[in-house]
């Protein structure tokens, strides 16, 4: 056989065909390592790159076949520097990767089929090549995993004159198309026989490689089972499946059980007499037969002493060198269960006070989500409890408190203290509520809250009466126009308003007063003197606008304080307020006409002399003048 271009590439296929099958086998037997998957598809690319160049000696498509060759090549190594980077833990350079593709794609193919220079192909690919070998001989060199470095280090070794190898034959290959200078196939032949021999030697050392990682993951994850084993603060044991012989236990079982570790190898949990009722040992089986593991299963077990525990079991079976063995760790919860009963008596206890209080509870946790609301709370609001579980308490929100109001009630209770107030609260048919709250952050051991209580009172009684007492307060009860006091007071700061920011306002004030209601008192009776006052309001206020102020000061005497009329204004209005009492119809029940008249003092506010004491005065005495002039008139005094 002579040994040419074609024959060695046939070599170099059948190499590679071998070298996938090994990885094949190696593949099934260890592919829990990142990038195995990678290096496999690496050796299938060499492989394909091989058998495409052998068949381009007996084809017609040789220069097609030639072109994807080199393409499978280049996946090849690719595959092989991505697969190394997952291998040894370290991240994959994907920018460099990304760029060193996109100029091997373009260069390749603009020189393959647009330009069609083979020797600026074979630049191309050899430097591209070139780079990636020495790529990956950095990522064999720069790895952290001990167990695989002379393996590595032996193959960077092999990566640094192969990638040398190609930027010599680009170098060469430039050289050649610039001199017209011929270069023999050496260059063919050394570059197969340089693969052939990467391939002999990654395969061994691969092999070496993924033997050592192996081991050395063992014996780690051995060296944490026994250390994890022998300080876990649960009882841990391990017993054969399904004799049930115990083959080993940690500390916390020896302490717990009372048992060594001398007296419980070689026997079972039943010799041990370790279960109180069999019945829970039967159910324990059936679940580790049924499915495997078993979580969490409580029991009541019986310690040297013939003391009762209680404790959780958790098991699970595991398979090693062909033999069945059950992994069981059992956490003593006894000191737990006394606890969990008292924890259960309170929370009765506070059930009970939450489900019968006549106050109404929020619970929400740090989100604002309802988590739990009373009877009281529900009936009151008129909600279900499914229709705020997981709502907001905005849903509560009335719109009548500012964002400051809510600004300060966050900020306190997020500091972890409690807040009070009273809050408008709006219940599901949009009725208003006045409520008393206090919200009370709870908190963990560690100080952080995990819940908010609120606790709310209704007020609304309270704070109607309290209004109507305040209205009362500044209120006539008979007219429902402003008393003596509430008119003085408002008189004074619409005065004293004017005095300091609005001097060009105008203001008159007016003593209005009832004649001869004395006589209608004692003919008809306070009922009809009522009437008449009563009547006499209602037409003033016909004539009260905008700012304008009226008061009842007396029994039958009225104060008012116009705004913004010139003094033609004021007269003509007191003068059609006279009118329109006089042409009232006031009857008594039995129809007979009551006559109703009126008296009216008017006087006008100077802004540098005047007070609202000096207007009263004036404008009591224009009404003495209009009384002493034969009454139901106007007396003004300027």
């Amino acid at each position: 056989m002579v040994l040419d271009i074609p024959t060695i590439s046939i070599v170099y296929f059948y190499i590679s065909f071998v070298h996938v099958l090994i990885m094949l086998f190696v593949f099934r037997i260890i592919k829990n390592y990142p990038g195995m998957n990678c290096i496999l598809f690496s050796c299938v690319s060499s492989s394909f790159s091989g058998f495409l160049f052998a068949l381009k000696y007996i084809t017609d498509y040789g220069s097609v076949l030639v072109f994807v060759s080199n393409v499978f090549f280049y996946l090849s190594m690719l595959g092989l520097n991505i697969g190394f980077s997952k291998f040894l833990d370290l991240p994959v350079a994907k920018k460099k990767l990304l760029a060193l593709t996109i100029l091997f794609f373009t260069g390749y193919f603009w020189f393959s089929f647009v330009y069609g220079n083979k020797s600026y192909r074979i630049i191309v690919f050899c430097l591209i090549f070139g780079i990636v070998s020495f790529l990956n001989a950095e990522i064999l060199n720069n790895h952290t995993i001990d167990s695989v470095r002379p393996a590595t280090r032996l193959i960077a070794a092999a990566c640094i004159p192969y990638g040398t190898f190609y930027i010599i034959q680009a170098l060469f290959t430039f050289y050649k198309e610039t001199q017209n200078y011929n270069i023999s196939t050496s260059f063919y032949f050394m570059s197969y026989f340089l693969s052939i021999a990467s391939i002999l030697l990654w395969n061994y050392c691969f092999i070496i490689m993924t033997v050592q990682r192996e081991h050395a993951d063992k014996t780690l994850a051995e060296e944490r089972f026994r250390l994890i084993f022998e300080t876990i603060p649960d009882t841990v044991f391990i017993s054969e499946y399904p004799t049930g012989k115990i083959i080993d236990v940690n500390e916390t079982y020896t302490i717990l059980t009372g048992y060594t570790k001398e007296e419980s190898l070689g026997k079972t949990t039943l010799d041990l007499k370790f279960w109180k009722n069999p019945g829970e040992r039967d159910l324990f089986f059936k679940i580790i037969e049924k499915e495997g593991v078993c979580k969490n299963l409580e029991i009541t077990i019986l310690n040297k002493e013939r003391k009762e525990l209680n404790a959780l079991i958790s098991s699970q079976t595991t398979q090693v060198e062909n033999s069945t063995y059950i992994i069981s760790v059992i956490r003593d919860i006894t000191s737990n269960k006394a606890l969990t009963l008292k924890l259960k008596k309170s929370e009765d206890t506070f059930q009970a006070i939450m489900e019968q209080s006549p106050m109404s509870f929020i619970l929400t946790n740090t989100s604002g989500e309802i988590e739990y609301a009373n009877p009281t709370f529900l009936k009151l609001m008129g909600y279900e409890l499914q229709e705020v579980l997981g709502k907001n308490p905005r849903i509560l929100k009335s719109g009548y408190h500012n964002r400051e109001f809510y600004h300060n009630l966050w900020s306190t209770i997020l500091s972890g203290r409690q807040w009070s107030s009273e809050i408008v609260n709006k219940k599901k048919n949009g009725d208003l509520i006045w409520e008393n709250i206090i919200l009370t952050p709870i908190l963990n051991e560690e100080g952080r809250i995990i819940q908010f209580l609120s606790t709310l009172e209704d007020i609304s009684d309270r704070k109607r009466t309290e209004q109507e007492l305040k209205i009362q307060a500044r209120t006539d009860m008979l007219t429902g126009i402003m008393n003596r006091r509430s008119f003085m007071e408002t008189a004074q700061k619409r005065l004293l308003d004017i005095k300091e920011h609005e001097h060009s306002r105008t203001a008159a004030f007016l003593m209005i007063d009832i004649d001869r209601f004395k006589t209608i008192n004692d003919t008809f009776g306070h009922n009809m003197g009522d009437r008449a006052i009563c009547l006499v309001t209602e037409e003033c206020q016909k004539l009260i606008k905008g700012q304008d102020l009226l008061g009842r000061i007396g029994g039958e005497e009225f104060a008012a304080l116009a705004l913004d009329f010139d003094e033609a204004q004021i007269v003509r209005k007191a003068e059609i307020l006279c009118r329109r009492i006089e042409e009232l119809e006031f009857y008594t029940e039995n129809q007979e006409r009551i006559p109703l008249h009126i008296s009216i003092g008017v006087t006008f506010f100077h802004l540098e002399t005047d007070t609202l004491e000096s207007l009263m005065e004036r404008s009591d005495i224009a009404l003495y003048q209009a009384k002493n002039a034969g009454r139901n008139r106007i007396s003004v005094i300027y």
